[in-house]
């Protein structure tokens, strides 16, 4: 819920009839998640002592997959939910985001009526405990909630319905829903925390110049959740949710890391613990001094770059996109940057761009409208891509690697920051002496350098 990865809570290998027993451990309801990894995947809420069964729908059925045992018409009922909302990403075929106010209205309330009709049917079912009812029915509402909170995202007050309004300015207090694993909560959750405390900050320290701002970022949103006197469950998971956002956008900064030290101290709930945890040893892993993983990419004329191959030079890495405005906005700061270390092949600048589309980035890279320097194309897809290696979120991003190939920076500064010209030009000097300070090897006269009594 805090990180919305998957936890795997079993795996079977199925015998030659195709059939095979999850023993799964719970201790209280909670919706999870089946899949073979091909074309058979479905939703399942399960409790404590259920024994229930997943078969091959009939043919013609709308759904391809039949549950029986406990539990099989709330299943039946949850994944029909999953299709409806399917459906209704897009309301007479246009993406529900993108609606006018007043048509989402109608969309929404069409969900919502398609999702009444649904589960009312189960309240005459035998089968159907309070407990399951009440947590489909948290289910159903949670992705109506999440439904406004998509569409509201991006846009002015002034587009959204009031109704709309009032129900994304505010966080939704559902400890039963927090506690089952409802997926869409943990996304509101998410949502909330980037269009609401994130932004509301920005908005209210504005006054601050960045760097103030930046290093007292995680106590303003410390104090901002507090504020808000959410029942304690609430409030640690929207903190632990907080730092993992903060962590993934800026690494683990000094002011992170007191962050993570404080809500080791104070959070109780061992699941969260275990994300900070991980989060931490993640960036710790790429802290200043540590080994810059290395990456490689196509270059415009086709040949193989490594980071590697430019190890013995500073390398300021700009990892970019064709598609991305800022990004290809901010290439007039890289060449001012670039011009005052003209000459000097101790730097290097390396451009990487992200890209899944190569002749659209072969054509920018051509065309001039990319700054000189080392150019790959690096798609996001592998898993040794630099945006996996360096976990990144977003484009542009900038990373700094010293001349022995360590790490400086995961969060390198924008290259029209004010420090950044000093920060390369630090690191060239300690580049310089470190070379002027090496042994060199001094020839003995009549002897070849290499011999082996060759002297230092």
């Amino acid at each position: 819920m805090i990180s919305l990865e998957g936890t795997e809570l079993a795996k079977v290998r199925l015998d030659s009839a195709g059939k095979g027993v999850l023993e799964v451990e719970v201790n209280e309801p909670v919706f999870t998640y089946i899949n073979n990894g091909k074309n058979m995947a479905a939703s399942l809420l399960i409790a404590p002592g259920d024994d229930c069964e997943i078969l091959a729908a009939e043919p013609g059925a709308g759904f391809p997959l039949h549950f029986a045992g406990d539990g099989a018409a709330v299943n039946q009922a949850l994944n029909e939910c999953q299709q409806l909302r399917s459906a209704f990403d897009k309301w007479n075929g246009t993406y529900s985001f993108q609606l006018e106010g007043n048509v989402f209205l109608q969309a929404r309330d069409s969900l919502q009526k398609s999702y009444d009709q649904l589960i009312g049917k189960l309240k005459v079912s035998n089968d159907v405990t309070a407990e399951k009812l009440d947590l489909l029915k948290r289910h159903a509402a949670m992705h109506i909630i999440f439904y406004q909170y998509n569409f509201a995202l991006g846009k002015d007050s002034s587009e959204i319905p009031q109704s709309v309004w009032h129900v994304v300015n505010q966080f939704p207090v559902d400890t039963i829903a927090l506690k089952a694993g409802i997926f869409d909560y943990g996304m509101i959750a998410s949502f909330y925390y980037n269009n609401k405390i994130n932004n509301a900050i920005y908005e209210e320290n504005n006054g601050l110049d960045e760097d103030t701002l930046q290093a007292n970022f995680p106590l303003l949103v410390e104090e901002k959740i507090k504020a808000a006197h959410y029942p304690k469950i609430i409030e640690n998971f929207l903190r632990v949710k907080s730092a993992h956002i903060q962590i993934g956008w800026s690494g683990l900064t000094p002011e992170l890391r007191k962050l993570t030290k404080k809500l080791e101290q104070e959070i109780s709930s061992a699941g969260a613990k275990s994300v900070i945890r991980e989060d931490v040893a993640r960036w710790e892993k790429l802290g200043p001094g540590k080994p810059a993983p290395d990456f490689s990419g196509m270059t415009p004329d086709s040949k193989r770059l490594a980071l590697s191959d430019l190890r013995g030079k500073v390398v300021y890495v700009d990892v970019w996109a064709t598609w991305c405005g800022p990004c290809v906005g901010a290439f007039p700061d890289s060449r001012k940057l670039q011009a005052k270390f003209k000459g000097n092949n101790r730097i290097a600048f390396l451009y990487v761009s992200i890209d899944r589309d190569t002749l659209a980035w072969q054509k920018m890279v051509v065309s001039g409208k990319v700054p000189a320097g080392h150019h790959m194309l690096n798609g996001p897809d592998e898993a040794g891509s630099v945006w996996n290696l360096y976990h990144l979120r977003g484009v542009p991003h900038y990373l700094l690697i010293d001349d022995l190939g360590r790490m400086v920076a995961t969060h390198a500064p924008h290259p029209s920051a004010s420090h950044t010209a000093e920060e390369l030009q630090s690191l060239l000097a300690a580049a310089v002496a470190r070379s002027e300070n090496q042994p060199r090897m001094r020839r003995i006269k009549g002897m070849p350098a290499t011999a082996k009594n060759s002297a230092w």
